[in-house]
């Protein structure tokens, strides 16, 4: 029986207002009907004691700018079945709240652990995450995180004995401070973009047996973009590599005892550890490189794996005699202190104003030329004043002049109209763009996508982007957030409604995940017999992919090889002429030195000359005058920066366009087109030409970084002006993880601009045995062979370099930079 509202109006000495009583029985009535058709229900009750929720977002709290923060949701139900959604709310500073939701089930007594996935673009320190049903919130919670800065490190510990990695807090990287994050297996998330704020991952006698297949190829995708992956071995190692498979340079097999552990010391330029220690043995893949070793018995063995680096320790730092061993942080320093190759390009989109502009350049939407526009009103002009005028007077009938003037009026309007509406079209179109990253032996490859929603009409649309992919509606720029709010589905597919786009605008999303990688084949040498570097071989498409203008990148040297069809073999002959050393990445770490100078050292300062590799992919430099040159020309420059130094470093690349698309992105329930193209940016490996057995490494395939922490100078070895009485610390490290067992000699290049005789300057190089800086005695302007090379070779091949000018003039050096001989 429906709720009824009686209202009696009693007489008074001083009556109410008739007004007011109106007023009064209205809302009386209304909350009678409110009440009775069920739309007033009490404020929503407290959290329900059979449901139980908790969280746990990034690694450990940490996660990073621009990056999708993984959060990890156990939620459980005693109570009655619930049908609901779980969903993490994201308060941001000055627009509305970012809302991630997943539909979720819980029968009675059962228990769900979803992953959701936030868009971080604006500082967060909490997320709110509650499970609601349609009628109000059934329980919720607050997670505390730390945004970490984009030049720290954070380290993520799955260890059984996670304090023994308490070290790494102390292996700070050079521009930055050091994070470690204490994880469980459940942690690591099943998609590879969400790994992306993790630097490093040291994994230490811990069954990794239970990771899913989905956490394993996100681990190797993560790998493959630039992660860097320690494994210890010891008496545990078993059930340690049980989940890593073809991921390790080396496949234990069993273990050995050796007396103690003097070549791990020499490797971690510290003091022997007393005791025995319990190796892991076994077989080393084919690209593995060993590093330290002990009797034949190999103790550091590393391999690369796309941009990222896997380090095997066949003994574990977290038993005894290492786990209280002072040369710890030394050991962990030179393990990470040689780089993968890390292009410029390595970390996706950042410039979102050149993503725009890319999206904007959708072919056939492009506006009239001014010259069309003038023709148009001129001829509107003529048609409504002379020639209306010339043909009324012609047949004397001028006073219809007004008909004729609305008509004609009526008639220029609709064909702009339908002139306009014929450029923009009937249907959406999404315009569909990617980047696809691909690297050798690995099974995935990154995708960065750009998507943007034209509409043709004031329309509102839901947007699919399909199975496998991240997406966000793109931020205006670094320090902005992403839109005026927005709900993302997350689910099997990731899904965005209610975007409402205006007439002719276009509305931009980010989509980023991974694919299959095509096949590509390299069989190219680069042979380093000397200081002149050349690549030559051939290259093979194994996939079914036609590249068109395709080019092949190499340090100081580009190919062009036009189209390249599924199936087709090139041949490849191209001298390195310009091959410099390249600035090394941003997030590398401190060599192990004891002096080297004050802690926490200035960030890298890349190179003032402006990098060639866009020129170089698009052929020219007019990029304004043909839509699809300026549309090519700004996707590139939403990943590359032109003016941020050797942009592809030391790397071999074979970069081409394909008009397909790895994106999935659709419009729901309405029809739509699609315009797609995709960049490929293949990663090869030349092999190395080691001639008579040694092996010549030049400037062109080694990295630098600076290691003062305030630099006098600016810090570069080229085309440097050293200024009285200032110093320069740098670092040289080879690019690439070269096999050898001697170092055969050390060149140093120290040039200005055809100056001979005395430099004038003094140069310092660190000695590894001694721990200490040796002065190199008359040095002359050109090439200086030092003495006794392996004293200043570091265990991954690196060299510390310090020059200062003790003069009262300007010096002006050319080059300082070294190239290094190893045998076999």
């Amino acid at each position: 029986m429906p709720n009824t509202v009686i209202v009696r109006v009693f007489a008074q000495r001083k009556p109410l207002s008739v007004g007011l009583i109106r007023a009064v029985a209205g809302g009386l009535l209304a909350l009678a009907v409110l009440a009775g058709s069920g739309f007033v229900r009490a404020a929503a009750p407290p959290q329900t004691a059979s449901i139980t929720l908790t969280a746990r977002a990034g690694f450990d709290g940490y996660y990073k700018e621009l990056s999708w923060l993984p959060v990890r949701i156990l939620v459980s139900n005693d109570g009655p079945d619930v049908h609901g959604a779980l969903s993490v709310t994201v308060q941001q500073t000055g627009s509305a709240d970012v809302v991630v939701t997943r539909a979720v089930d819980l029968p009675t007594q059962s228990r769900r652990e979803v992953f959701l996935y936030v868009p971080s673009v604006n500082f967060l320190s909490t997320l709110q995450i509650s499970l609601a049903d349609a009628k109000h919130v059934l329980a919720s919670t607050t997670v505390r995180v730390t945004q970490a800065a984009t030049n720290d490190l954070i380290y993520g510990v799955l260890a059984g004995s996670p304090s023994a990695f308490n070290v790494l807090s102390s292996v700070a990287p050079v521009s930055g401070a050091a994070h470690v994050a204490q994880l469980d297996a459940a942690d690591l998330p099943p998609v590879s973009y969400a790994w992306h704020s993790l630097d490093v991952l040291v994994v230490s006698d811990v069954d990794t047996g239970v990771l899913t297949p989905e956490q394993r190829a996100a681990m190797a995708g993560w790998v493959a973009a630039g992660g860097r992956l320690i494994v210890g071995g010891g008496p545990t190692w078993q059930k340690t590599v049980a989940g890593l498979g073809a991921l390790l340079p080396l496949s234990p097999a069993s273990t050995q005892t050796l007396p103690d552990a003097s070549a791990l010391a020499a490797f971690a330029s510290g003091t022997t550890p007393v005791g025995p220690v319990v190796a892991a043995t076994g077989s080393l893949s084919t690209d593995a490189v060993t590093l330290a070793s002990a009797a034949g018995l190999p103790l550091v063995v590393a391999r690369y794996s796309g941009l990222g680096q896997v380090l095997f320790l066949a003994v574990d730092p977290s038993f005894d005699p290492l786990k209280s061993w002072n040369g710890l942080q030394g050991l962990y320093r030179n393990l990470l202190t040689g780089t993968a190759e890390r292009p410029g390009w390595a970390g996706g989109l950042r410039n979102w104003n050149s993503a725009s502009d890319a999206l904007g350049a959708l072919p056939g939407l492009q506006l009239p030329s001014a010259l069309q526009i003038c023709g148009f009103l001129g001829l509107y002009i003529l048609a409504v004043g002379p020639l209306n005028y010339y043909i009324l007077r012609r047949f004397k009938r001028r006073e219809l002049a007004w008909l004729s003037i609305p008509i004609l009026v009526i008639v220029f309007s609709l064909g702009a109209y339908l002139t306009g509406n014929q450029v923009r079209g009937g249907q959406a179109t999404l315009h569909r763009l990617a980047v696809v990253q691909v690297w050798p032996d690995a099974n995935y490859a990154r995708v960065d996508g750009l998507v943007g929603l034209f509409s043709p009409s004031r329309s509102q649309y839901d947007l699919d982007f399909g199975a496998g992919f991240l997406a966000r509606p793109m931020p205006s720029n670094t320090s902005t957030s992403a839109g005026s709010g927005f709900t993302v589905e997350q689910a099997d597919t990731n899904v965005i409604r209610g975007i409402r786009v205006e007439v002719g605008a276009v509305s931009p999303f980010v989509v980023q995940g991974q694919v299959a990688a095509p096949q590509f084949e390299s069989d190219l040498t680069l042979d380093v017999s000397s200081s002149r570097v050349t690549l030559q071989g051939t290259l093979t498409n194994h996939s079914d992919l036609k590249l068109t203008d395709a080019v092949l990148l190499a340090p100081g040297g580009v190919q062009r090889l036009g189209d390249l069809a599924a199936g087709a073999v090139v041949t490849v002959s191209l001298p390195l002429t310009d091959s410099r050393a390249s600035l090394a990445p941003p997030n590398d770490v401190l060599p192990a030195l004891a002096s080297a100078g004050p802690q926490n050292p200035a960030p890298n300062a890349p190179s003032s000359n402006y990098d060639s590799t866009i020129d170089d992919i698009l052929g020219n430099n007019y990029y304004y005058n043909d839509r699809e040159q300026f549309r090519r020309y700004s996707l590139l420059s939403a990943m590359i920066d032109s003016y941020a130094g050797n942009v592809r470093g030391n790397g071999v690349y074979l970069v081409g366009w394909n008009d397909q698309s790895p994106l999935l992105a659709q419009v729901l329930n309405t029809s739509f087109r699609t315009v797609d193209s995709t960049l490929y940016l293949v990663s090869l490996r030349p092999k190395l030409n080691l001639g008579t057995g040694v092996l010549a490494i030049p400037p062109g395939l080694m990295t630098w970084i600076t290691l003062d922490r305030n630099p006098q100078v600016a810090p570069t070895p080229y085309d440097l002006y050293l200024y009285p009485g200032t110093n320069l610390s740098l670092r040289f490290t080879p690019a690439q993880l070269l096999p050898h067992d001697k170092v055969q000699g050390l060149t140093l290049h120290l040039l200005s601009y055809g100056q001979t005789g005395p430099a004038g300057i003094t140069v310092d190089l660190w000695d590894t045995v001694q721990n200490n800086w040796v002065r190199q005695s008359a040095l002359n302007w050109g090439d200086a062979v030092i003495p006794h090379p392996e004293n200043y070779v570091g265990p991954a091949g690196q060299i510390q370099v310090r020059a200062n000018n003790p003069g009262q003039a300007q010096v002006t050096i050319e080059r300082l930079d070294f190239t290094l001989f190893v045998g076999q």
